[in-house]
């Protein structure tokens, strides 16, 4: 078996753009050289532990046309997320509408308890450490973004014949927007930060995961779940663009450390 260091040798002799930040992966199970280029534009070479070093430096020597346009995408695209202080006047949108935050040491009378927005666009949020602010934020995307989800799903499971079909908002992470999961579990669930998105793009989303809840047995992205989203979204490829341009900007939670809200 050749160690990474020979292989590393070998794509440097190709004296590659520095900025394509080539990294040496040697996976078991590969059968074939392949290529991976990451968020951010990192490219993995994904070698199997048969392949010889002037075989890889081959492969990804005839590859730097493709290299080359996929890392431009890659960082073209690569993730800038919104950071959030927790400060008084600073924005937040939520389903389409931008709300203003304000701390406040309680809920005003009459209304319910914090956190909650208003009709005239303001957040208000108990005054405390600034994670507990952060996390009563995230608290309201995910109750806000569940009742419209079961609300707004209900429409795709009457039409497409879903039965059964539960719902759920959670953080999926910095790489997923919606899953869906079934059968067993048969469930759309949907990031608590695609609520902070365009209203367009949430819709997207919702429609994207409940074209795989009609066929739980499917293919994930066939032909079947084509037709679906053309059937209920015609124009679900332009959004998919603009989810990959705008959601790169998108909050996911991100805050500055050391700013108090005290």
């Amino acid at each position: 078996m050749t160690g990474p260091d020979a292989f590393r040798a070998a794509l440097a002799a190709l004296d590659l753009p520095p900025e394509w930040q080539v990294e040496v992966a040697i996976r078991p199970r590969r059968r074939k050289t392949g290529l991976q280029v990451n968020p951010g534009g990192g490219v993995a070479a994904l070698i199997p532990p048969t392949a010889a070093p002037e075989q890889v430096a081959r492969f990804v020597g005839s590859h730097r046309r493709w290299i080359t346009e996929k890392v431009e995408s890659a960082t073209r695209l690569a993730p800038n997320h919104a950071v959030k202080q927790f400060v008084d006047g600073e924005e937040f949108d939520l389903l389409g509408r931008r709300y203003r935050l304000q701390l406040v040491d309680a809920a005003p009378a009459g209304t319910a308890q914090l956190p909650l927005v208003t009709s005239d666009g303001i957040l208000s949020v108990r005054r405390q450490r600034t994670e507990l602010v952060r996390r009563a934020v995230i608290g309201l995307y995910q109750q806000v973004g569940l009742a419209w989800l079961r609300r707004e799903g209900r429409q795709y499971e009457l039409d497409g014949h879903i039965t059964g079909l539960s719902y759920a908002v959670r953080d999926l992470g910095r790489r997923r927007w919606g899953i869906y999961e079934g059968p067993s579990k048969h469930t759309t669930t949907l990031h608590w930060a695609v609520f902070g998105l365009p209203l367009r793009l949430i819709e997207y989303v919702l429609v994207h995961e409940q074209a795989h809840a009609t066929q739980p047995n499917g293919a994930a992205h066939g032909r079947a779940w084509k037709r679906q989203m053309y059937l209920w979204m015609p124009d679900w490829q332009h959004r998919k663009a603009e989810l990959a341009e705008v959601g790169r900007h998108a909050w996911l939670g991100d805050h500055k450390p050391g700013v108090r809200s005290t």
